[in-house]
């Protein structure tokens, strides 16, 4: 249940934005959607995940976070599809207990299909640990709820979901930038 009124509530946001979309310029992309670095480790049940970026990662929403319905880094098996999201998504609004109006977990679930780099095909819930220090994010998430391991983790990226009739799910991914998981 919660995930159909995540997947309507950003359906319909993008809807909104495609409507008033044509009226706003596109803002530039900033320095923390690039990433420097990534890493994915296991430990005694948690998956410790982080990313580097290029510049310091807002703790808010700013201009750009407030443009795109939702904005994020992810930690991705690319053979499986499966991974973790940290995400924050003021214009859609709350979807999460832990931190409702910033930064928080979802295991995600990705597919092929997309006019954009994937389809979200699944999104579900979690209480993962996040912390913030200048250009780095951090994540700390059950490995149970993550639903994959730190070993199948190929990929990370950052990435802002948009409106595409070619999901299943009407949610496409737009992977901004990448690196390899050593």
């Amino acid at each position: 249940m919660r995930k159909t009124k995540l997947i309507l509530a950003i359906t319909l946001a993008a809807i909104i934005l495609g409507i008033i979309g044509t009226s706003v310029p596109a803002l530039a992309q900033p320095d923390y959607t690039t990433l420097e670095g990534a890493s994915a480790a296991g430990n005694a049940g948690s998956l410790k995940l982080s990313v580097d970026t290029g510049d310091d990662v807002p703790r808010f929403p700013d201009i750009y976070i407030d443009s795109v319905p939702v904005f994020g880094y992810a930690w991705v098996d690319l053979d499986t599809g499966n991974g973790v999201a940290t995400t924050i998504h003021p214009l859609i609004g709350r979807d999460s207990h832990q931190n409702p109006d910033a930064w928080h977990t979802h295991p995600v679930s990705l597919s092929t299909g997309s006019s954009f780099d994937f389809c979200v095909a699944s999104i579900g819930t979690s209480q993962g640990g996040l912390s913030i220090h200048n250009d780095v994010l951090r994540a700390n998430i059950s490995a149970n709820q993550a639903g994959v391991s730190a070993g199948d983790l190929d990929v990370a990226a950052s990435f802002a979901v948009q409106l595409d009739g070619g999901c299943a799910s009407g949610l496409g991914v737009d992977v901004i930038d990448s690196v390899p998981l050593p």
